[in-house]
């Protein structure tokens, strides 16, 4: 089994890629996933030498090439340079992995309010880009393709570059009162964007009908009038024109994928699952049979309490694309695991099952004590 972490720039840079380096292999970790494009954020980081709060707007932490179009990633205000390269000049005896961020850019929505995910109401979800959209094919195409040029990485992992969607894990001061569940924040992201409608318009879908089910039925949610715990698999096999318009999403992602595969060249290409929850991928537009052509791994940010629900987490996607090698990730710190024993008991079930490979989440963010955790479930899984 091997194990990775992983870290944002500022964190390295602050304590130092050397310095950390040897930490990592106290760790036994040999592989660090660094954020290289990353929507915004508010961190803690409970060791850093320098600061315990980083603030920044999504941002990339390299300084872009010249393939990109009409959208292209924004670098940090306060990076001088190029933090990715500066990054890996320093690191020795850790693989790098690129941890590469696409739909969810909020800066990029609110600059750009036509590539974004529109509802069934005619409203701009400024948080997510839309897949669909033939300027954010490009951009996500660019950024794996700048990523697999620098030569600095032995993997790209994509996180959210799918139809990322819903409430977009909380705006700044983000306020909802209304109770809207799975199904509500399913069809409060659903896409009615001119490239989704005409996608599924091209395919004979009533898009029309399909926009006026799911504005009316969010309406009723937001009424109580239809409940908020309902299933969405079960609300969608009673409405057929919207089932179908969500299956054409997972065809337009599964064309997207063979370009950003295309572009990762033979850097192997991961992408994050679990989103909303193991199993319903489909909520994103991704169908992991289809996307299994198009990548080397799957990567299951499986952020539980007990070994059970990690277990349970991992059995669900691997039973949609058993082919395709799945790892996992784990947050060895709250709110998720708040022991050693458990980290460690984890661990082993985990490479009981044949799992290839763990991450842990995240360098920068966890409190010296649970990097004593991760030293001892490494330990144990190498006896």
């Amino acid at each position: 089994m091997e194990f990775a972490i992983w870290a944002y720039p500022w964190d390295l840079l602050e304590e130092g890629p050397d310095r950390v380096a040897t930490q990592l292999s106290n760790l036994g970790i040999d592989e660090l996933n660094l954020a290289t494009n990353y929507h915004s954020v508010q961190a803690f980081s409970p060791h850093n030498p320098e600061r315990r709060t980083f603030f920044a707007r999504a941002s990339s932490y390299f300084q872009p090439g010249s393939e990109f179009g009409r959208l292209e990633p924004v670098p940090y205000e306060g990076m001088t340079g190029d933090w990715v390269d500066e990054i890996a000049a320093q690191l020795s005896d850790v693989r790098l992995n690129s941890w590469t961020v696409g739909c969810h850019n909020s800066r990029l929505g609110m600059r750009n309010p036509d590539v974004t995910l529109t509802t069934a109401h005619g409203d701009d979800l400024v948080f997510g880009l839309c897949p669909s959209n033939p300027d954010v094919q490009d951009y996500l195409t660019a950024l794996v393709r700048d990523m697999a040029a620098r030569d600095h990485f032995d993997r790209i992992e994509l996180e959210t570059f799918d139809y990322f969607y819903g409430t977009g894990f909380g705006w700044h001061h983000q306020k909802i009162h209304a109770q809207l569940g799975t199904l509500g924040e399913f069809l409060l992201g659903l896409c009615f964007c001119d490239h989704c409608r005409s996608t599924a318009s091209d395919a004979g879908i009533d898009v029309e009908q399909a926009r006026k089910t799911v504005a009316d039925t969010f309406d009723s949610i937001v009424a109580g009038t239809v409940p908020a715990d309902l299933s969405p698999e079960l609300w969608l096999r009673e409405h057929d024109t919207v089932a179908d318009y969500v299956d054409i999403r997972e065809e337009t992602l599964a064309d997207l994928y063979a370009e950003l595969s295309s572009a990762s060249g033979s850097t192997p290409l991961g992408y994050y699952v679990g989103a909303p929850e193991p199993g319903r991928e489909w909520m994103v537009g991704a169908d992991l049979e289809r996307l299994s052509e198009h990548v080397d791994y799957y990567c299951l940010p499986a952020y539980e309490s007990s070994r059970e629900a990690v277990m349970n987490a991992y059995r669900t996607v691997d039973a949609l694309a058993p082919d395709v090698p799945l790892h996992v990730g784990l947050l060895p710190g709250h709110p998720a695991i708040h022991d050693e024993a458990t980290l460690v008991e984890i661990i082993d079930a985990l490479r009981a099952e044949g799992v290839p490979r763990v991450s842990f989440y995240n360098y920068g963010l966890l409190p010296e004590r649970s990097l004593d955790w991760i030293r001892a479930a490494t330990d144990t899984a190498t006896l």
